[in-house]
């Protein structure tokens, strides 16, 4: 899962793939690793909570799609 794959990169490259994301998607990554619902975290962005779960695949999906792999070369 991506939050798994976020802790296998270093936070100065963590950091500047989220800030390449639009804010909806990397606010929506960042609450989801602080262990919020899906629930506070569509009140937070803007969206239906039945929203939030394909929002963050397609945040995991930008983030491969712009080359941020773990340090063990998987995307």
């Amino acid at each position: 899962m991506l939050d798994a794959w976020l802790m296998a990169i270093d936070p100065a490259r963590r950091e500047a793939a989220m800030e390449r994301l639009p804010l909806p998607y990397s606010m929506a990554l960042r609450l989801r690793a602080a262990g919020l619902s899906d629930e506070l975290i569509a009140e937070c962005v803007g969206v239906e909570p039945e929203a939030v779960g394909p929002m963050l695949r397609v945040a995991e999906a930008k983030l491969a799609a712009a080359g941020y792999i773990n340090d063990a070369g998987e995307e």
